[in-house]
């Protein structure tokens, strides 16, 4: 009773109430602690996480005070769906996920035809849309299932199962495995494959659903059809058009599917699909990353710098999900050089502000993406370097409060 007397005070002082804690010192000895095979995250780091919460380590305590206030407003609210809001897709099936392209406005000269492309500047307008909806599904998944895992506190976990069987697997509400009609142009009949990258939103709600595992109101009917569910998702982007159009691009949208692909592989167990894209990757790199570390196909962007971060985490993305299968993507270089590392280190003095950025930038690069680039680099190099240099970064962003506390850094980084 000591102990917990003297947990409760140590929480008391981070703002967190002390019934809220009692619950989750309890957790600490009755939740199971079995070695959770986290895809984006560590599974097996999640035990040290626990501890250092325990302990009151101020950042994990903080990643998890802004888990709960994010998972108690979700608590009061309603799931959402993909059939109930919104204008119907194309093919008339309200189950078919259906968004607007950011990049596509009315076009002045024409303000009743067909939209044209303004690149950098998103549309508002595309709020209207399923993108809206996907982006509160994920946030409540992504937030109640770790304030479940780490408090213990049941209310979390039903609702959070309640929303991934209204959005997947419920009959009447759930989302078709596709996104045929994600990235609509208004005014234009083709289907852009650009749709696929917002089905990368989902990606945490898969670990999560693996956390979900050890949750008795999540059954094993429940977690088999979701990893189908994926599974499909998965076929459906190599051999849909949109999909094989979309795997054909040579810049960050190529790279993305590519994560994307490999995850949901994963996830849903079809390893040999999994393993075919990994063999890609090399290619991939050696096309993608000129011998100085210039990603030439993220350069002619009206954000270069951006997009050269986004390009490269989907890299490093892809190399970290590779080493579920004993692929060291890492490692890869070409006989010039080539490589995730040199596309790194190319960009890292223009990030700092140590070099002026010579191509076109229409805005400030974002000190968040380039935050979650040196913190998966740092973890998928296992180089404390690059743990450094984020902390070098103006105003010391950090990733999300999920990614810290699923996918950490090694202590004392």
């Amino acid at each position: 009773m000591t102990f917990l007397f003297k947990l409760r005070l140590h929480y008391f002082s981070f703002s967190i109430s002390l019934i809220l804690f009692s619950v989750f010192a309890h957790a600490q000895e009755s939740q199971s602690d079995s070695i959770q095979a986290l895809l984006l995250g560590q599974g097996d780091q999640l035990l040290r996480v626990k501890a250092e919460i325990a302990a009151g380590n101020p950042k994990f305590v903080a990643s998890l005070e802004e888990i709960i206030k994010d998972a108690d407003e979700w608590l009061e609210q309603d799931e959402v769906n993909v059939v109930d809001e919104g204008a119907l897709p194309p093919s008339g099936d309200p189950h078919d996920y259906y968004s607007y392209s950011p990049y596509w406005w009315p076009n002045p000269e024409d303000p009743d035809g067909p939209y044209i492309w303004r690149d950098g500047e998103i549309n508002p307008d595309r709020n209207t849309s399923d993108i809206s909806r996907i982006e509160v599904m994920v946030k409540r998944v992504t937030s109640l299932v770790p304030a479940w895992y780490f408090t213990n506190d049941d209310r979390y976990a039903k609702s959070a199962v309640e929303q991934l069987r209204t959005w997947f697997l419920d009959p009447a509400k759930k989302m078709n495995p596709n996104v045929q009609f994600g990235q609509k142009r208004r005014g234009h009949n083709y289907n852009s494959p650009s749709g696929v990258l917002e089905a990368w939103r989902m990606r945490w709600v898969i670990d999560c659903a693996i956390l979900l595992e050890s949750f008795p109101g999540w059954t094993q009917e429940d977690a088999n059809a979701l990893r189908n569910w994926f599974s499909q998702f998965a076929t459906w982007m190599v051999e849909s058009p949109e999909g094989i159009e979309e795997s054909m691009q040579p810049n960050n949208h190529g790279s993305w599917y590519n994560a994307q692909l490999i995850l949901y592989a994963l996830y849903g167990k079809n390893y040999k699909l999994a393993r075919e894209h990994l063999n890609k990757i090399p290619a991939r790199i050696f096309s993608q990353v000129f011998i100085d570390g210039r990603q030439p196909q993220e350069l002619i962007r009206t954000r270069s710098l951006n997009y050269s971060i986004y390009n490269a985490r989907a890299l490093i993305t892809v190399a970290r999900l590779g080493r579920h299968l004993n692929y060291n993507l890492f490692n890869y270089r070409s006989l010039e050089g080539r490589s995730i590392r040199l596309a790194v280190d190319y960009m890292t003095p223009f990030i700092l502000g140590e070099k002026e950025w010579p191509i076109e930038q229409i805005r400030p690069h974002s000190n968040a993406g380039a935050a979650q680039l040196y913190w998966s680099a740092a973890l998928g190099f296992e180089e404390r370097e690059f743990a450094n240099t984020l902390r070098k970064l103006p105003n010391s962003p950090l990733p999300s409060a999920i990614v810290q506390l699923l996918d950490p850094l090694p202590k004392g980084w």
